[in-house]
C-alpha cells in the first residue's frame, strides 16, 4: 500500500476558511429562512383562520339558500299539482269530473278519427237513490256513491274512463270499441256487478241503474253532442222501469224520447237541483283555493326574490372584507419582486401563488350565481398537465404529510399540454387530491399519475383507502351527496368538491370518471381532456417565463387616499420604486387640504372611505378644485359591473378592484390622463 499523501499546510488553511465562509453563509440563509417562515406564519394568520372561516360560512349560507330556493320550489310545484288535482277529481268519490271527461274525450274521438274506430259512452243514472238518501241519511248515501264509482272502475278497462258527472249520475268512456254492440255487453256487466253489491253487504240496500249509450262517430261528433245523445238514451231507459240499458241509436225520434219539463218526476227535478248546487259549491271551492294558491306563490317569489337580493349584497359585502387585508399582502410581494430586481425568491412565489389562489376564491364568491348557471369565466391558455399536477400536489401535500401517507406521482419526460384554465385544473386535479388523502388511512397510498391515450390527456389520482360501494358510485358527482362513512374517517365539507370538479372539467371539454372494487379497496378517479397535437406544443406550455421588470410609465404625481394604513403606505412604496412622487392621505378631510398643496394629477380614492366614500369626495374635489386637471381612479373591494358603472357615472376614468394587479395599475397609470 501506498502512504497516504500529507495536505500541504498552506491549502490545509485555506481549506479552513472556506469552511468557515460557508458555515457564516449557512447561518445567514437559516437565519432569512426562519424570517421568510416567520413572514408565512404572519400571512396565514392574516388570511388563514378569519378568512378561510369567513369563506366556509359564506359557502354555508350558500347552501342553505340554495336548500331553501329548492325546497320554496318543490312546495310550489306541489301545490300546483294539488291544485290540478283538486280541479279534474271528483271530492267524494275521487274519479275523474267532467273537465277530465272532456280532455279524455277529446283524446279519444281523436284517436278514433286517425285510426276510423269508434268509442261508446253510457250515461248512467242510479235507481232509487233519493230514497237510500232521505231513508239512511247523506253519508251513508255518499258511502253507496263511493262504493258504485269503484264498481264501476273494477269492471272496465284500464285505458277506459270512469267520470261522475254529479248527484248519482256516472259517465264511462269505452276507447276502441269494435262494434257498438260491445258497449251493450259492458252495461249489462254493469248491471249485474250491481246487483251483487247488497247481497255481499257492500250496499245497505240492492242498487240498479239506468243506462243511456252513444256511440261516437254514429250518434254524434262532438262531446257535448255525444253526452246529450246518452243522457236521452238514459231517459228511455228510466221509462222502462229502469235497471236497463238504451242505445241512443234505437230511439224513436219523437217528443217521447224525453219528458217535457213540466211532465219530469219532482224527485228528479230535487235531484237535478241539489246537483246543480253541489257543482257550484266546488266551483266557488276551486276558485277561492286557486286564489289562496295564487297568492301563496307570489308570497314564495317575493321571498326568493328577496333571498336572491340578500345572498348577492351578503356576497358582495364578503368580497370587500375578504378583499381588504389580501391588497397589502399582494403589494408587499409586488415591493419585494422590485427589490429583487424583477425576480422572486421561491417563498415568496409561494406567498403569491397562495394569496393569488385566495383572490380567485374570493372573484368565485361574487360571482357564485353564475357558477350555480354553469357561466364560469375560464381564463383559457396553453397549459402543461405537469405544471398542473405539480402544483396540485404542491396544495395537497400537506394534509398528506400529515396523515403519513405514500405518494408517488407518475408522468412522462415529454410532457403533455391541453387548452384550459390552469388555476381551475388544478382546483379541480387538488380537490381530488385531497379527497383521497381523507379517505385514505394513515399510512396508505395514493398515487397521481398523468399520461396520454391517443388524442386524450389523462390525470389519474388512485388510493388504497376505504373505497365506494357500488350503489354510492352512480351518485359520487352529485350536488351534496356524501357516502356514509366509517367512525375514523374525515368527513368534513358539504358534499360539493366532487360536483364543482365534474362541472369545471365538463367546461374545458372533458370528462372525469371513478371506479372501486368497493368498500375498503381503494378508488380511481380519472379525468380526460382533448390533448394538444404535436404541432400545437412545439413551444412550452405555459408555467410562465420568470417575472420581468415591467415598462415604467413616465413619472407621475399620485395621491392615494385609502383608509387602511397598510394597503395605501405599502401601494405608495412600490409606485415610489417605479419612480412617481406619491403622497399618502388617510382620510377624506385631510385628502381634500393636501390636493390644494401638492397638486396631483392622478388620485387614486378608496370608495369606502369613512364619513365621506370615494363618490362623495370626488365630487367635493371637483366642487373646490375646478381649475385642477386631476385624473380620478377608483380603489374597492367591490367588482360588480354596476359597481364599475356607478364609478364612471361619478366620473372616475378608471375603476381598479383591491388587491390591485400591478399589470392593470401600470396600465392605469400609463394611459389614465385629465382632460384638457
Amino acid at each position: 500500500m501506498h502512504p497516504q499523501p500529507q495536505p500541504d499546510p498552506s491549502q490545509r488553511h485555506a481549506l479552513e476558511e472556506e469552511m468557515a465562509v460557508l458555515a457564516r453563509d449557512l447561518a445567514q440563509a437559516r437565519a432569512e429562512l426562519a424570517g421568510v417562515q416567520a413572514d408565512l406564519a404572519e400571512a396565514h394568520a392574516q388570511v388563514g383562520s378569519h378568512q378561510m372561516y369567513q369563506l366556509l360560512a359564506a359557502n354555508e349560507q350558500l347552501v342553505l339558500d340554495a336548500m331553501r330556493s329548492r325546497g320554496a320550489a318543490e312546495s310550489t310545484a306541489e301545490l300546483v299539482a294539488e291544485l290540478t288535482r283538486t280541479s279534474e277529481l271528483d271530492p267524494l268519490t275521487h274519479l275523474p269530473n267532467r273537465l277530465l271527461l272532456a280532455d279524455r274525450m277529446a283524446q279519444g274521438m281523436t284517436h278514433a278519427r286517425r285510426n276510423h274506430g269508434r268509442l261508446a259512452l253510457l250515461f248512467l243514472d242510479l235507481d232509487g237513490f233519493k230514497e237510500i238518501n232521505d231513508s239512511r241519511g247523506h253519508l251513508v248515501g255518499d258511502e253507496v256513491l263511493c262504493t258504485v264509482g269503484q264498481c264501476l272502475v273494477d269492471v272496465v278497462r284500464g285505458e277506459d274512463t270512469v267520470c261522475r258527472l254529479g248527484g248519482d249520475e256516472f259517465v264511462l268512456l269505452l276507447t276502441q270499441v269494435a262494434e257498438a254492440a260491445d258497449a251493450g255487453l259492458v252495461a249489462e256487466k254493469l248491471q249485474s256487478t250491481l246487483a251483487a253489491l247488497a247481497p255481499a253487504g257492500r250496499v245497505p240496500s240492492p242498487v240498479s241503474a239506468s243506462i243511456g249509450i252513444s256511440v261516437y262517430p254514429d250518434d254524434a261528433s262532438n262531446g257535448e253532442g255525444l253526452i246529450d245523445a246518452a243522457d236521452r238514451a238514459m231517459y228511455a231507459s228510466k221509462r222502462a222501469g229502469g235497471g236497463c240499458h238504451r242505445f241512443f241509436s234505437m230511439l224513436q225520434h219523437s217528443a217521447q224520447e224525453r219528458p217535457p219539463a213540466a211532465r219530469v218526476a219532482p224527485a228528479r227535478q230535487d235531484e237535478r237541483s241539489r246537483a246543480l248546487r253541489d257543482a257550484n259549491e266546488r266551483l266557488v271551492l276551486s276558485a277561492m283555493a286557486a286564489t289562496a294558491v295564487a297568492d301563496q306563490q307570489d308570497q314564495l317569489l317575493k321571498e326568493l326574490r328577496d333571498a336572491a337580493k340578500n345572498k348577492d349584497d351578503f356576497l358582495s359585502v364578503l368580497g370587500h372584507e375578504l378583499r381588504n387585508p389580501l391588497a397589502p399582502l399582494l403589494t408587499t410581494l409586488d415591493v419585494l419582486r422590485m427589490r429583487g430586481g424583477g425576480y422572486e425568491t421561491v417563498e415568496h412565489a409561494t406567498m403569491r401563488r397562495h394569496v393569488s389562489h385566495m383572490i380567485r376564491l374570493v372573484d368565485d364568491l361574487q360571482d357564485v350565481a353564475r357558477i350555480a348557471s354553469g357561466k364560469v369565466d375560464l381564463r383559457m391558455e396553453r397549459v402543461s398537465l405537469e405544471h398542473v399536477a405539480l402544483q396540485a400536489v404542491a396544495m395537497a401535500r400537506p394534509l398528506m404529510e400529515q396523515r403519513r401517507q405514500h405518494f408517488v406521482l407518475h408522468h412522462p419526460a415529454e410532457g403533455i399540454s391541453c387548452w384550459g384554465d390552469p388555476v381551475r385544473l388544478t382546483q379541480c386535479v387538488s380537490n381530488l387530491l385531497i379527497n383521497a388523502s381523507k379517505y385514505t388511512p394513515p399510512g396508505g397510498h395514493v398515487a397521481l399519475t398523468v399520461r396520454r391515450e391517443g388524442s386524450q390527456a389523462l390525470v389519474t389520482v388512485k388510493d388504497d383507502g376505504r373505497g365506494i360501494s357500488a350503489a354510492a358510485l352512480p351518485d359520487v358527482f352529485n350536488l351534496f351527496f356524501q357516502e356514509r362513512v366509517d367512525a375514523g374517517a374525515l368527513t368534513d365539507g358539504l358534499g360539493v368538491g366532487l360536483a364543482l370538479v365534474r362541472s369545471l372539467v365538463a367546461l374545458h371539454g372533458g370528462t372525469v370518471a371513478v371506479s372501486s372494487a368497493g368498500i375498503g379497496l381503494g378508488s380511481e378517479f380519472v379525468i380526460g381532456l382533448p390533448a394538444l397535437a404535436e404541432e400545437d406544443r412545439t413551444a412550452p406550455a405555459a408555467s410562465g417565463p420568470p417575472p420581468s421588470v415591467p415598462v415604467q410609465p413616465p413619472p407621475r404625481r399620485i395621491l392615494i387616499v385609502d383608509d387602511n394604513y397598510d394597503a395605501a403606505d405599502l401601494l405608495a412604496e412600490l409606485l415610489r420604486l417605479y419612480g412617481h412622487q406619491v403622497w399618502v392621505a388617510t382620510h377624506p378631510v385631510a385628502a381634500l387640504k393636501m390636493i390644494g398643496t401638492v397638486a396631483p394629477d392622478l388620485a387614486l380614492l378608496d370608495i369606502g372611505l369613512p364619513g365621506m366614500d370615494g363618490y362623495e369626495l370626488a365630487a367635493r374635489i371637483r366642487q373646490v378644485h375646478p381649475d385642477l386637471r386631476l385624473a380620478l381612479v377608483a380603489l374597492s373591494g367591490y367588482g360588480r359591473a354596476a359597481d364599475q358603472d356607478k364609478s364612471q357615472r361619478a366620473g372616475f376614468s378608471a375603476h381598479l378592484v383591491k388587491p390591485v394587479d400591478i399589470s392593470a395599475l401600470e396600465h392605469v397609470l400609463s394611459s389614465v390622463h385629465a382632460a384638457p
